[in-house]
C-alpha cells in the first residue's frame, strides 16, 4: 500500500464534525477498553506505562474516531511510539523524519515524566488541552488526542502547527479541546513550591559532603553551580563546579540571591 493512497477519505474523516455526544462516548470507550486490556494500566492513575499502550490508544482511537484512515494512510509508513522522562515542558510531540534514502518515518513521543509528576492527593487541578483532567489516563487520552491531531495535518497535507485554526478546528470537533497546551506539573514548578528557583542559593550532600551553591537551571534535576577556584568560568566571571541534583535532595537556604539563571 503506497503512503497518500487514502488521504482525502482521511481529510474528510478528520474534517468531518461529529455530535458532542458521540465524541463523549467514544472517548468513555476508549478509556475503559485501554483499563480493560492495558497490561500496565491497571487504573486510571498508573504507576507504570509501556509504548505497547501508546501504540493501543493510536489504534483504538483510529478505529473509534477516523475508521482506520490513519494506518491505511500510513501504509507500510513506520509509526514509532516513545515514552520521555526528559521531555520537561510538552507533554507529547510528533516528529516527522526523513531517512537517507528519501523515506518517511513518524514518531510520537509522549512525556511520561510529567504525567508521573502530576496529580498527587494535594495537587492542583490539572488541565490539558483546556479540560480538567482528574487521572492521568484522562491526561494520557487529551494528549495522545493532540498528537494525532499533527498526525494527521502531517499525513494529509505536510506540516502541521497547533497553533493554526485547521489544527485547532479538528481538535475541537474531534476531541472537545478548548485550548492546544497543558497545565501539567512540570519539575520547574514543583521546586519553585519547595522554594527552589533559578537564581536560588540551596544546600545539598554529596558523597557525605555538604555543599552550598545556586541553582542555575531546573529540568530533569537541578544544575546547581558551587563556586570553587578550581572550577570552570562562568559568564560572571567567577568559577564553578557543576552538580546535577534531584530537587528533592536541594534544601533552600538563606543566603542572598543572585542572577545565576542560565550562566554559561
Amino acid at each position: 500500500m503506497t503512503v497518500g493512497q487514502h488521504t482525502p477519505r482521511l481529510e474528510a474523516v478528520a474534517l468531518a464534525i461529529p455530535p458532542e455526544d458521540v465524541v463523549l462516548d467514544r472517548r468513555g470507550v476508549i478509556h475503559n477498553d485501554v483499563l480493560r486490556h492495558s497490561a500496565h494500566l491497571h487504573t486510571a492513575n498508573f504507576t507504570a506505562i509501556h509504548t505497547a499502550d501508546l501504540r493501543r490508544l493510536f489504534a483504538l482511537y483510529d478505529q473509534y474516531c477516523f475508521e482506520h484512515h490513519c494506518q491505511q494512510t500510513l501504509g507500510t509508513t513506520p509509526l514509532e511510539f516513545r515514552l520521555s522522562t526528559r521531555m520537561t515542558k510538552a507533554g507529547g510531540a510528533t516528529t516527522r523524519y526523513r531517512t537517507h534514502t528519501g523515506g518517511v518515518r513518524y514518531e510520537i513521543a509522549i512525556a511520561c515524566g510529567l504525567l508521573f509528576e502530576s496529580f498527587g492527593t494535594q495537587d492542583r487541578t490539572i488541565t490539558v488541552c483546556g479540560l480538567v483532567c482528574t487521572t492521568r489516563l484522562e491526561a494520557l487520552q487529551r494528549i495522545v488526542e493532540h498528537e494525532l491531531v499533527h498526525l494527521i495535518e502531517y499525513l494529509c497535507w505536510g506540516v502541521s502547527d497547533c497553533s493554526k485554526e485547521r489544527f485547532q478546528q479538528i481538535a475541537r470537533a474531534q476531541f472537545l479541546h478548548k485550548a492546544h497546551t497543558h497545565q501539567l506539573i512540570t519539575r520547574r514548578e514543583r521546586a519553585a513550591n519547595a522554594g527552589i528557583r533559578p537564581g536560588h542559593p540551596v544546600t545539598f550532600t554529596f558523597e557525605g559532603r555538604s555543599y552550598a551553591g545556586i541553582v542555575n537551571r531546573i529540568t530533569k534535576r537541578a544544575t546547581v553551580l558551587v563556586e570553587d577556584p578550581t572550577g570552570q568560568p562562568f559568564s560572571d566571571g567567577r568559577r564553578y563546579r557543576t552538580f546535577y541534583v534531584p530537587i528533592e535532595l536541594l534544601h533552600p537556604s538563606r543566603k542572598h540571591e543572585k542572577n545565576a539563571d542560565n550562566l554559561v
